[in-house]
């Protein structure tokens, strides 16, 4: 196993957080809850996301992808939250690496990864695993997709997104079916599944890790010129306590998602799925706690839709709860643990 990114995957890092940061820089985010920009990108902006490969990053090369590992898309996903991008390149990936996972046709893949098909995955009511059918789904991180796809291939128009907390993400009801644009998928095995999850919950992670630490970086960035009492806040011993706690917490999710991510490629499906669990376990919960002392660090503005750390609470919140919080998966490694032979 390597230990941190390679020179390649650095590069990749910067590449892709100059293009986050460009989209991310054209979208209004508002000054009240009912003027914030949607987050569907135009199509200017979504070519500009096709054209960086970033729908293609996962798939295999031939489904018209680049084949690129976990950890690759890890570093990608890690930037979107970081700046986040009001666009649906998470969901994006997910629901092509279900679709690829299911067997679905070249031709279809090759058109997600050329962004002229937008497609998105079908989670059931709660958000927490994939919807067996389209009945009652939802289908998360939306925007602009056209089709969502149950695993038993049937295809299906949505709807008007509905009102969320997260105001980077979309999430909308799966109306019609169309039939014309329906596949043949193969049923997954258990390792399909496991290694699916582990997949989504790494990219999760990933996200909740970006997001974490773009809101701390602003919050120590804001103590440096803040001034109370004739001094920048920072100098204040509880401020910086605060803030030091929290830079574990971000380094700790750093090493948690990496090493998830490479279980993915590198470990069997079970194992791999147990590492992705304890990075969500761990990150579900240190994600939303560091947002939450940003605002405590940004004092009364940080409460106020003029300041952008709501955004970065939101997306975290949102992250902590898809496919399942920290108790959800709390609880499924101590079954794990504690059964007989374990």
């Amino acid at each position: 196993m390597q230990i941190g990114l390679d020179p390649e995957q650095r590069a990749f890092a910067r590449a892709s957080g100059a293009l986050a940061a460009d989209l991310a820089a054209g979208w209004d985010r508002g000054r009240g809850p009912h003027d914030v920009g949607s987050p569907e990108p135009s199509e200017k902006d979504w070519a500009r996301i096709a054209d960086a490969g970033w729908p293609a990053l996962r798939l295999r090369e031939e489904n018209g992808g680049l084949g690129a590992g976990t950890v690759d898309v890890a570093v990608l996903v890690e930037q979107l939250g970081r700046h986040a991008v009001a666009a649906p390149v998470l969901g994006t990936l997910v629901a092509a690496e279900q679709l690829q996972t299911l067997g679905a046709p070249a031709a279809t893949l090759e058109a997600i990864a050329a962004g002229e098909l937008r497609v998105a995955p079908l989670l059931d009511a709660r958000l927490l695993d994939f919807a067996p059918s389209a009945d009652g789904a939802l289908a998360w991180d939306s925007a602009g997709a056209t089709v969502a796809f149950a695993p038993d291939g049937s295809a299906h128009a949505l709807g008007e997104p509905l009102p969320a907390a997260d105001v980077t993400r979309a999430v909308r009801r799966p109306t019609s079916p169309v039939p014309a644009a329906a596949l043949e998928l193969r049923p997954p095995t258990d390792d399909d599944r496991d290694r699916l999850h582990a997949f989504v919950l790494t990219l999760l992670v990933a996200d909740l890790l970006g997001t974490m630490s773009a809101a701390l970086d602003a919050a120590v960035e804001h103590a440096r010129s803040r001034t109370q009492f004739g001094r920048p806040i920072g100098s204040f011993q509880a401020v910086q306590q605060l803030a030091a706690e929290d830079l574990v917490s971000v380094e700790a999710t750093r090493s948690a998602v990496y090493h998830s991510a490479w279980a993915v490629d590198a470990l069997p499906a079970a194992e791999a799925l147990r590492a992705a669990r304890v990075a969500k376990a761990f990150a579900s919960r240190a994600g939303v706690a560091v947002c939450e002392d940003v605002v405590q660090l940004f004092g009364g503005i940080g409460m106020t839709w003029e300041s952008p750390v709501h955004v970065w609470l939101r997306r975290a919140q949102t992250d902590r709860t898809s496919f399942g919080d920290e108790h959800t998966h709390q609880a499924v490694l101590a079954d794990l643990d504690l059964a007989p032979g374990a």
